[in-house]
């Protein structure tokens, strides 16, 4: 009975795990995003039935997120609210990406329901639309990653989908010119 005592005392005052909450979750990704990521971007389009498959980096600047893809051929887009010629799916995107790098999950909350599953180091994120306008857009959002997010994964109400693979990247070493975005 003792020992049983014991275990019951040892339990109640050893600390948790590091419990997963978005305001816990918020502060890692915050802390830890880099300025750089590489990206693997995989993209179904539903109408074509078609994938496609592209990779590059981003970098965030203070003129936006500067999306710089290598293949399969070599573009550069300033992702920003201010930019009329940003493609729609990045118009949409935007604001998600910003919010899940930059850790700002009660801006996300403004607009999502969020479910977190896992613990800090390893975790899981399901955003569906609660918002009437990105609804008519975005059916559902998957996150995951541990101290930085490392892939996302949209599905569009069209039937689209969008994976991205992400993992930070120094951004001296990134090909072309990334440092002036």
């Amino acid at each position: 009975m003792r020992s049983l005592l014991l275990g019951l005392a040892l339990t109640v005052s050893l600390p948790a795990a590091a419990e997963l909450n978005s305001a816990a979750l918020g502060n890692q990704l915050a802390d830890h995003s880099p300025p750089c990521s590489r990206f693997e971007q995989t993209r179904w389009l539903a109408d074509l039935e078609t994938e496609l498959i592209s990779s590059g980096y981003f970098q965030r600047s203070e003129q936006g997120l500067v999306w710089h893809t290598l293949t399969p051929v070599d573009s550069r887009l300033v992702l920003n609210a201010d930019n009329p010629d940003m493609p729609l799916a990045y118009q949409v995107i935007l604001p998600v990406l910003t919010g899940l790098l930059g850790g700002d999950w009660a801006a996300l909350q403004h607009h999502f329901t969020l479910q977190l599953q896992g613990e800090l180091g390893d975790w899981r994120a399901e955003l569906a639309p609660t918002d009437a306008a990105v609804a008519e857009r975005l059916q559902h959002l998957q996150v995951s990653g541990a101290e930085q997010v490392e892939q996302l994964q949209i599905d569009f109400v069209s039937g689209d989908r969008m994976t991205l693979q992400l993992s930070a990247a120094d951004c001296a070493t990134l090909p072309g010119d990334s440092s002036a975005p």
